[in-house]
């Protein structure tokens, strides 16, 4: 059974409080009144286009060259740090979650088709969360960093690589059309990923302290089910256009890729699974085959 590693615990706790303190605090500074007077869409505005630019480059980059230089080296065995990074992700998901939940049911909004402008101050922390998740996606590529140190060169499949690449535009987009347009529907589809994000993680956590996960198996299905809801929602917004028509469509698109890419996966990795006794003896002597299948899944 790991321990958790303090350092490393440390390291994730300054970087979670710098978000937290850049948000809330640091970038509001020159602000008369502070927070309770920002200008949501102005706050956000400040997206910088650089930015996911110069980082799927890099990405992109350190997923080719990083497994040929790691191939003439002994792999690292970042364990303690991977435990830390999944404690994170996962008390990081369960706040932006809750967030969600809170900003939602104290303002009375329904679940889909609220109309509340950004303009209502009220609205901001909603604003927030989607940017809360979209600043993450750059933390999650410690994922394949994390495959390649450890020379798990087989997890670093088309799927992982377009799935981190992807999506860290797809959020830049929804936070660049948020600066522009009202639509606080826009957090659904980043509530959904968060909660995904908690069984996923909490998953990795668990199995790394050696505590049996009961939802294990369930997780390649709950990622699937998320996009078939998400991708309803789009349709829902497309059909009441009280957003600009351009999310919807980028949600509908990125969902169609995911749920294609995602089943495909599925498929080949459990549909042609032996059953039975002998599905059972398999799974019994190899443990680590099947952490090391649902780790590519994130």
């Amino acid at each position: 059974m790991a321990q958790f590693p303090l350092v490393s615990l440390c390291a994730f706790a300054v970087y979670g409080y710098a978000t937290y303190a850049y948000a809330f605090e640091w970038s509001h500074a020159r602000t008369p009144g502070g927070l309770a007077n920002v200008d949501a869409q102005r706050w956000i505005g400040d997206l910088s286009f650089a930015l996911p630019a110069c980082a799927t480059t890099a990405y992109l980059m350190f997923c080719l060259v990083g497994p040929r230089v790691m191939a003439k080296r002994e792999a690292f065995d970042p364990k303690g740090l991977m435990l830390a990074y999944n404690a994170y992700q996962t008390a990081f998901n369960v706040c932006v979650l809750g967030m969600f939940i809170r900003e939602i049911v104290t303002l009375k909004q329904p679940t889909w088709g609220s109309k509340m402008p950004w303009s209502d101050k009220r609205s901001f922390n909603i604003l927030l969360g989607v940017w809360f998740h979209y600043n993450n996606k750059y933390l999650e590529l410690l994922d394949t960093a994390f495959m390649i140190a450890r020379k798990k060169t087989n997890q670093l499949s088309f799927l992982h690589v377009y799935h981190h690449a992807l999506l860290i535009w797809a959020w830049w987009f929804v936070c660049h059309l948020m600066a522009t347009n009202d639509c606080v529907d826009a957090y659904f589809g980043a509530a959904c990923n968060s909660f995904i994000h908690i069984v996923m993680y909490s998953y990795y956590l668990m199995a790394a302290l050696g505590v049996r996960c009961p939802w294990k198996r369930y997780i390649t299905q709950a990622q699937m089910l998320q996009f078939v809801i998400v991708f309803v929602h789009a349709v829902f917004v497309l059909r009441e256009k009280h957003c600009p028509v351009s999310l919807p469509w980028a949600q509908m698109f990125v969902m169609a890729n995911m749920l294609v890419l995602f089943g495909n996966f599925y498929l080949k990795a459990y549909a042609a699974k032996p059953s039975g006794k002998s599905s059972t003896r398999v799974s019994a002597a190899k443990p680590a085959t099947r952490r090391t299948r649902s780790r590519k899944i994130d």
